[in-house]
C-alpha cells in the first residue's frame, strides 16, 4: 500500500478528487516527496516543466530573468497550492525561476510517470478531472446542458415511451374512424367530400402525435453523483423548467403506481416518483416514470454513497492535516495558483455589464438589459418628441423644454433603478438588493447559501426564451413557495442556477473542511497532553511556516562538492579505531523527516 501521507495530500488535488482508494494508491506509488533546501532551485526559467508540483510546507520565490540579464521577483508560492498540473498532460516552458526561500517539501508527479501509469491503468483517465483539456482527453460526454466538468451522470431517464404509445395508439384509432366515417358517407351519399374531411383531420391529428413526441422527449430526469435534475419543457408556452436538488438534501422518495384504470400502465410497469425535501413547496413530481422503484432505489443508493464518499475525503484530508500539522507545516492544500473569473465573466464591469466578479470574488448579477430598454425606449420617445415640439415652435419653449427635462429625469431613474438591484452569489451567502432613486426603497437581503433547499429556473414565453430572460427560485429550508428568494429577469437564469449550485458545492466543502480542522486540532491537542502526561516529547518536526507553489522539476543530483547540508546528508561520528563503525547517516531526499521508509521487499504484515 502506498504513503498514506502521500495519498492525504495528493487527494486534495481538484485533479485526482474522483479516483477511488486503488486509484488513488496507484498515483501515490508513482508520487515523489522531495525536499529543498533554502536557496535551491525547483525549476529554472525557459526549461520545459516536468510535470505537477504541490508544496506541502515551505515557501519560495519565483523570479524572471529579464532581457537586461537582472532577476526580479515574479511572484511568490505558499504551502497548499499547486502549479503545472497541464504540465502533465502537454509540454510547457516555464517562465520564470523558482526558489526554495526555505525548507519545502513537496509532492511531484512526472509527466513521464503519469504517462507510464495511464498506459497500465487506462481506467484512472476516465475519472481524471481534468478542466482544461479537451473532453476526449477525460473521456467524459456533456449528457446533458450545464453538466459539471466533474459530475458524473449515474441514470438519465424520461417519462415511459408506453405512455407515448398509449397516446399515439388512441390518436391512430381516432384516424381509422375517421377515414372509415367518410368511405361509409361517399357510399351511402353520391358526391360526398370524403377526401376532403379525411385528410385535413388526419393532418391535424398527425400533429398532435408529433406534439406529443416533442413534449415526452423535452423532458429529462437526471440523476448524477451529485444532485437530482428535474428538466420540463412546455413547447406550446415557450417555457423551461429546471428543477434541481442535492443528493444530500433528499429527505424522502415516494413511489406511485398507477391506477387500476389505467391498464397500459399496470402492463408496461411505469409510475409516479415524488421526490421530497424538507419543505412542501420543494418537492419533484414526476409521472410516467419507467421502472419507478429502481429509480427510487438510485437515488437512495447513490445518496448514500455520496454522502459515504464524503465521510472517506473527510478522514482522507484529516490524515493530511494531522501529519502536517505535526510535521509544523501549513494545513492548507490542494489550492490553485489562480482561481480567477469563470469562463466568459468580466471582473471589469462596463457600462452595460449585466455579469461580473466583484473585488470579494463573489459573482454579481444584474436585470437584463431588455429591462433596462424597455424603459429607456419611452424616456427617448418622449425626449425626441419634445425636441421635435421645440423645432417646430409651435408651443414655444414653454412646454417641449418640460417635456424634455421629464424625459431626462424618467430615463435617469430607470438607469439608476436598473444599475443598482443586483443578485450577488458568495462562497457563504447570496444577497439580494432593490434600491429605488430618491430613498424610496433601500432593501438588502441576505440569505445563507447552507440554508437554500434546492434552486429553480423558469424561462417563459416567446421574447423571454429568444432574448434569453427568466427568474431563478431559491427555495429555503422549510419554507413554501411564497417565501421563496427570487432573482428577477437575469440574463441566462440556467446559468445563474449553476453558479448558485457551484457556489454551494463549495460552502459545503468549505464547512465539511472547517469541522475536519475542528476535529483535528482536538485530536492534536489531546495529543499534546498526552505527550505531557507520560513525558515523551511528540515527534521532531521540520522548521518551515508554510508556502508554496510551482511549476516543478526533480530535485538536481547529488553531487559530492556540495554541502551535505544543503542536501540533507547528515555527518556521524564515524572513528577508524572503533571497532563498530557506524557509516554516516543519509537521509532518503524522497521522504520528509519523521515519515519512515516504506520498505517494497518486505511483504506487508511482517
Amino acid at each position: 500500500m502506498a504513503d498514506r501521507f502521500v495519498i492525504a495530500n495528493a487527494r486534495r488535488l481538484p485533479l485526482f478528487a474522483r479516483l477511488d482508494a486503488q486509484q488513488m494508491d496507484w498515483v501515490a506509488s508513482v508520487t515523489q516527496v522531495l525536499r529543498y533546501e533554502p536557496g535551491e532551485e525547483l525549476f529554472k526559467q525557459g526549461e520545459i516543466a516536468q510535470g505537477l508540483l504541490m508544496i506541502i510546507s515551505g515557501s519560495g520565490l519565483l523570479v524572471q530573468r529579464g532581457a537586461d540579464g537582472i532577476e526580479r521577483p515574479f511572484g511568490k508560492v505558499s504551502a497548499g497550492e499547486f502549479i503545472n498540473d497541464t504540465a502533465l498532460f502537454n509540454e510547457i516552458t516555464t517562465q520564470a525561476t523558482l526558489r526554495a526561500s526555505e525548507s519545502t517539501i513537496a509532492l511531484f508527479l512526472s509527466r513521464q510517470q503519469m504517462r507510464n501509469l495511464l498506459a497500465h491503468h487506462p481506467e484512472i483517465k476516465s475519472n481524471l478531472n481534468i478542466p482544461g483539456l479537451p473532453k476526449l482527453q477525460t473521456q467524459q460526454v456533456q449528457q446533458f446542458q450545464n453538466q459539471r466538468e466533474n459530475e458524473t451522470t449515474l441514470l438519465k431517464t424520461r417519462r415511459h415511451i408506453g405512455a407515448l404509445l398509449a397516446r399515439a395508439v388512441g390518436i391512430g384509432i381516432v384516424i381509422l374512424l375517421v377515414w372509415f366515417v367518410a368511405a361509409t358517407f361517399a357510399g351511402l351519399v353520391p358526391g360526398f367530400p370524403s377526401l376532403l374531411l379525411a385528410i385535413p383531420v388526419t393532418i391535424l391529428l398527425g400533429l398532435l402525435i408529433a406534439y406529443y413526441y416533442a413534449e415526452w422527449a423535452n423532458d429529462e430526469l437526471i440523476i448524477t453523483d451529485r444532485r437530482v435534475v428535474n428538466i420540463q419543457r412546455t413547447i406550446l408556452n415557450f417555457q423551461t423548467h429546471i428543477n434541481e436538488i442535492p443528493l444530500d438534501a433528499i429527505h424522502e422518495v415516494n413511489v406511485k403506481l398507477p391506477a387500476l384504470t389505467d391498464i397500459a400502465g399496470r402492463f408496461l410497469g411505469y409510475g409516479s416518483i415524488i421526490i421530497k425535501t424538507s419543505g412542501d413547496a420543494n418537492n419533484i413530481r414526476l409521472d410516467e416514470i419507467p421502472n419507478p422503484k429502481a429509480v427510487q432505489q438510485a437515488i437512495f443508493t447513490h445518496r448514500d454513497n455520496y454522502q459515504q464518499a464524503k465521510l472517506e475525503e473527510n478522514r482522507n484530508a484529516m490524515r493530511g492535516e494531522l501529519v502536517a500539522k505535526v510535521m509544523g507545516g501549513d494545513s492548507a492544500a490542494g489550492t490553485p495558483a489562480n482561481n480567477g473569473a469563470p469562463p466568459g465573466v468580466t471582473n471589469r464591469p462596463g457600462l452595460f455589464t449585466i455579469e461580473y466578479i466583484n473585488e470579494k470574488g463573489e459573482t454579481v448579477y444584474r436585470k437584463h438589459w431588455f429591462v433596462l430598454l424597455t424603459h429607456l425606449v419611452p424616456a427617448a420617445l418622449l425626449f425626441m418628441g419634445g425636441f421635435t415640439l421645440l423645432l417646430i415652435g409651435v408651443l414655444g419653449v414653454v412646454i417641449p423644454i418640460p417635456i424634455m427635462l421629464l424625459a431626462v429625469f424618467w430615463g435617469y431613474l430607470a438607469d439608476w433603478d436598473w444599475r443598482n438591484d443586483m443578485y450577488i452569489v458568495g462562497d457563504q451567502t447570496v444577497t439580494i438588493i432593490h434600491r429605488r432613486p430618491l430613498f424610496l426603497q433601500d432593501q438588502k437581503d441576505q440569505i445563507l447559501l447552507s440554508q437554500v433547499d434546492n434552486v429553480v429556473s423558469d424561462t417563459h414565453g416567446f421574447m423571454n426564451s429568444i432574448f434569453q430572460i427568466g427568474d431563478v427560485k431559491l427555495m429555503l429550508v422549510g419554507t413554501d413557495e411564497k417565501n421563496a428568494k427570487r432573482f428577477t429577469s437575469v440574463f441566462a437564469p440556467q446559468r445563474v442556477q449553476q453558479e448558485i449550485s457551484r457556489r454551494q458545492d463549495r460552502a459545503a466543502a468549505l464547512k465539511q473542511q472547517q469541522e475536519a480542522q475542528r476535529q483535528q486540532q482536538a485530536i492534536i491537542d489531546y495529543l499534546s497532553v498526552y505527550h505531557e502526561t507520560v513525558g515523551t516529547p511528540p515527534a521532531a518536526a521540520p522548521n518551515g511556516s508554510g508556502q508554496g507553489l510551482a511549476p516543478a522539476q526533480p530535485a538536481s543530483s547529488y553531487s559530492s562538492q556540495s554541502a551535505p547540508a544543503a542536501f540533507g546528508l547528515q555527518s556521524g561520528n564515524y572513528n577508524a579505531d572503533d571497532d563498530s563503525p557506524q557509516p554516516p547517516r543519509v537521509r532518503d531526499r524522497s521522504r520528509p523527516p519523521g515519515i519512515p521508509r516504506v520498505r517494497r521487499d518486505v511483504p506487508p504484515g511482517t
